[in-house]
């Protein structure tokens, strides 16, 4: 089993791309995660904010499960402050530029239901985070 992977990016326009034939042994992928972020070998985020939103998704269940069960609201907020908005952060000024529409709109979409749940003070944007990170 080779290790080697060939990676390359493009513009989005895939007919105006031409595809050069890899290396033997070399494997070409078409996304490949660097330092915990997923990048697109078009330059698109979709397959890393579908996995950072599962996983958010996931945190955010427990930290449901701990509330029911009787934790307070200022460690509810500390909690989600550590292991999810930190997760969406993560490495944020890489990949947050490069964010279209709709994909903001999800995190924001979620950011929003996280703070119907009670677990921060405000609704945070995704152009709010941007701007803190950077």
């Amino acid at each position: 089993m080779k290790k080697t992977k060939e990676f390359g990016f493009h513009r989005p326009h895939q007919t105006k791309w031409h595809v050069h034939h890899s290396l033997e042994g070399t494997e070409q992928v078409h996304t490949a995660k660097l330092v915990g972020v997923m990048f697109q070998n078009d330059f698109k985020f979709v397959d890393h904010v579908d996995a950072t939103l599962k996983l958010c998704s996931q945190r955010v269940f427990l930290l449901k499960q701990l509330r029911d069960q009787g934790m307070t609201h200022g460690h509810l907020y500390t909690l989600f402050q550590a292991i999810v908005l930190n997760r969406i952060a993560h490495a944020f000024p890489a990949w947050g530029p490069f964010l279209n529409i709709a994909l903001s709109q999800r995190i924001n979409g979620f950011l929003k239901r996280s703070y119907r749940c009670g677990f921060t003070n405000h609704v945070f944007e995704v152009k709010e985070l941007l701007n803190s990170v950077s």
